[in-house]
């Protein structure tokens, strides 16, 4: 048997099976309206988007989800998700939003609410500190006061850089919730 073909499928196998797991976690969203309940519903700039086959095509553009990731953002123990969508206006600018869905101890994700992140950035993480977090930035463990948080990491342009070069600035920003809010925490 060719163990490079067994490799191959295993790791196929693998991928389908996670990808049928993402999939599966989304499931638990609960839209309103007459959007189906089988796929997430996130937003953005206020309106409900549902992808189906990973995008979402509307006037504005397109909606697309770059990276969604799971964790405990309210303290309850609970498998809460952030993701980050893109809007690709079909022009010049990408824009990037974070969407952040809580889960209500039932296994229902709820919205709570939109950031913009930014147009034209370069992507680099997006992460949920827990317990036993430790920082993408400086390998350090997270402290207690700092669990709950989204993070992301994403280069921006600078005051005085061009659009049309890559963007040089990396920043960071951090989100937590409060009474069932989205929060930005000053750095």
């Amino acid at each position: 048997m060719n163990v490079k073909a067994t490799n191959s499928r295993v790791w196929t196998n693998a991928l389908a099976i996670n990808m049928v797991c993402l999939w599966v976690a989304g499931c638990d969203v609960y839209p309103s309206d007459n959007l189906s309940s089988r796929t997430p519903v996130y937003s953005i700039e206020g309106n409900q988007v549902q992808l189906e086959g990973g995008s979402f095509d509307s006037e504005d553009g397109t909606v697309s989800l770059l990276t969604l990731i799971t964790g405990d953002l309210d303290g309850d123990a609970d498998g809460d998700q952030a993701a980050i969508l893109l809007l690709d206006s079909r022009g010049s600018g990408v824009f990037y939003y974070l969407n952040v869905l809580l889960n209500d101890g039932n296994g229902t994700l709820g919205q709570v609410e939109e950031e913009f992140i930014g147009d034209r950035i370069k992507f680099d993480f997006i992460k949920i500190y827990e317990a036993e977090s430790v920082s993408p930035l400086t390998a350090s463990p997270i402290l207690p006061y700092d669990q709950g948080q989204v993070v992301v990491g994403y280069y921006i342009h600078g005051p005085k850089q061009a659009y049309a070069e890559p963007p040089g600035l990396y920043i960071t920003r951090h989100w937590k919730i409060e009474n069932s809010k989205l929060v930005m925490v000053e750095d």
